[in-house]
């Protein structure tokens, strides 16, 4: 055999054997950890704000699908993962269609208007204690809907005219269609919740009460057979109380296009980043984990990726469409006053040294954010005034603002409240003479890199005078102790939160912020409200284009609402060399069903 001809079969047979080991396999069982404190609790995709958050929904998409699905790294709607064709709307905007695909449910009942009839019906009676209802916008904005099962069309007769784009990404892509088999006031009591809009009041809410008395016992989540009827790509095999546990298989009937090729995904949760981080490295344990940013190595500034100190993954920074940012509670009794005032918000974005966040924090996997909209990645919606950060850090600035308005800052302890009033310089509306300049600050605990970054803020605040107190608490309590509330209210007492280290735009697909600040809405967790920026947002829901969403962007960071943190990536993913197809979106969705092991 000649020299050519044995180089040439060799070849074959390396790129044979490369093929074959990145062949995609059937089977095996692919094991994800969570964050710590972020297992999913809550099952009923119809839920109020405190169980709100990216890995319940996730939790829950895999098993119940979204009449609209959304991907990339800033939101378009996919319309190859949604259960109907993109909506068509008539030439004055008052009129939108929506069409089906063909889809069943995993009992063999197909996919119907009725489905959405039934969501309605509950979202209807119950809007108060659904996540994102806002007064004025989705169903109260809907004059009449029409069901028609033998075209399978949805047809929503609008009040007024609206923002198509807005409509679409803001308002029905959270319509959750909701199987037949659910609509029951009790165990086995059939009832009509998706039939005559007469009906409603009285059927309806017996049926959300019956769904979320049982969703409220997670003891049973997995033998419950109201959970096993789904229309996505997994359906619920174990599940401990607290979530602790939880592993979903395949929907073998699933009517999507990608059918899982795994045999299981091993949901794993974790008391600490270091307590998954001694697992990761062990190299066999977890399929897709994460790399605390404690631990990572400095990336630099000309590399998109740093050294993985892990062998056997790849390292997959996690870029999210995201802002990162704390609430201040402008209703709590105590300092909600103080809160009120736009110099004191201001004082307290100028301590915030967003570089060294950045830079120590997160070893470099970050990004600054100075406003409301995601600076990163590059889209038409962050404005100019924006990115120039008109709140730099500087801790003169933030002394400046604070004794410029009756504040006296001591050598030592909290700043003083001087000169009450109403004035020009005086401390502002309600604040005492002699109060103290002092602030709790609730964030996740087990995250060393949240820890770190709130040490520096307490250190740099306290430079100005504002003295905060640190409580860390497990995220997924975050919400529920540090949501919407009236002064009057026990559950008022909280008075500043920061979330996490990354609050994503999802399921915002556009990134309106109304649902954060217009007033009373249920998902307001600063509890704002102001009339006149409601009338703008009004602007931007029934006009096409960008120019009143411009206006209400410039107004939002201008008055620092909301603090900006720097927006880091959403984890430092390590990924199983072993595993294949896996990708990561901006929405912080996950897709298993995408996902296989190399032969």
């Amino acid at each position: 055999m000649s020299l050519a001809i044995t180089t040439a079969l060799t070849a074959t047979s390396v790129a044979n054997a490369s093929s074959n080991a990145n062949r995609a396999r059937s089977g095996g069982t692919v094991t994800y950890a969570l964050p710590p404190g972020q297992e999913p609790d809550m099952i009923l995709p119809f839920f109020s704000f405190q169980y709100f958050g990216v890995e319940v929904q996730d939790f829950m998409y895999l098993m119940y699908r979204p009449l609209y699905y959304f991907t990339g790294k800033a939101f378009q709607l996919t319309e190859a993962n949604s259960l109907a064709y993109p909506p068509t709307y008539n030439a004055s905007d008052t009129v939108v269609t929506v069409k089906l695909k063909p889809w069943s449910w995993s009992d063999g009942e197909k996919l119907s208007p009725a489905d959405i009839a039934f969501y309605m019906g509950i979202l209807q009676a119950e809007k108060t204690n659904y996540w994102a209802y806002i007064p004025g916008d989705f169903p109260t904005n809907v004059a009449s809907a029409t069901y028609d099962t033998a075209a399978d069309t949805v047809t929503f007769h609008l009040k007024g005219p609206v923002n198509p784009t807005w409509f679409t990404y803001n308002q029905i892509s959270y319509v959750q269609p909701m199987p037949s088999a659910w609509d029951l006031s009790g165990p086995g009591k059939k009832s009509d919740c998706s039939g005559a809009t007469s009906a409603l009041e009285a059927t309806c809410p017996a049926v959300y009460k019956y769904l979320e008395h049982e969703a409220s016992n997670t003891s049973t989540y997995a033998s419950n057979p109201l959970w096993q009827v789904v229309d996505g790509p997994f359906r619920l095999s174990s599940y401990s109380p607290g979530g602790l546990t939880v592993v979903l298989v395949p929907n073998k009937k699933y009517s999507g296009s990608h059918k899982a090729k795994i045999s299981a995904f091993d949901l794993k949760t974790f008391t600490s980043e270091a307590a998954e981080y001694d697992v990761l490295k062990s190299g066999t344990a977890i399929t897709v984990g994460y790399l605390p940013f404690t631990d990572a190595p400095t990336k630099p500034n000309s590399a998109a990726v740093g050294h993985n100190p892990l062998s056997g993954y790849t390292l997959e920074p996690w870029l999210a469409w995201a802002i990162g940012g704390m609430a201040v509670n402008w209703n709590n009794p105590t300092v909600g006053l103080i809160e009120h005032q736009l110099y004191f918000r201001q004082a307290l974005q100028s301590v915030v040294d967003q570089q060294a966040w950045i830079r120590v924090g997160y070893r470099g996997y970050a990004y600054p954010q100075y406003g409301p909209v995601p600076d990163e990645p590059k889209t038409p919606y962050a404005t100019k005034y924006e990115e120039t950060n008109p709140y730099p850090f500087s801790v003169g600035n933030a002394r400046h603002d604070l004794t410029s308005h009756g504040w006296t800052i001591p050598a030592t302890g909290p700043a003083t409240c001087t000169k009450p009033g109403t004035g020009a310089h005086d401390c502002g509306a309600g604040i005492s003479k002699g109060e103290k300049l002092t602030l709790t600050v609730n964030f996740p605990s087990g995250e060393e890199s949240a820890l770190l970054l709130m040490e520096t803020l307490q250190s740099q605040a306290r430079k100005a005078g504002l003295y905060i107190t640190l409580s860390p608490r497990p995220e997924d309590t975050l919400i529920a102790v540090s949501g919407p509330c009236t002064p009057t209210q026990s559950a008022c007492k909280w008075q500043a939160t920061w979330y996490g280290e990354v609050e994503s735009e999802a399921p915002y697909w556009w990134p309106d912020n109304g649902i954060l600040f217009i007033c009373h809405s249920a998902a307001s967790p600063s509890n704002y409200c102001n009339p006149s920026l409601d009338a703008e947002y009004s602007k931007v829901y029934s006009k096409k284009g960008l120019s009143a969403f411009y206006d209400v962007e410039n107004y939002e960071t201008q008055q620092a609402i909301q603090v900006s943190f720097p927006t880091p990536d959403l984890q430092l993913t390590e990924v199983s060399d072993r595993l294949g197809g896996y990708t990561q979106s901006g929405t912080e969705y996950i897709t298993p069903q995408n996902w296989y092991f190399k032969s």
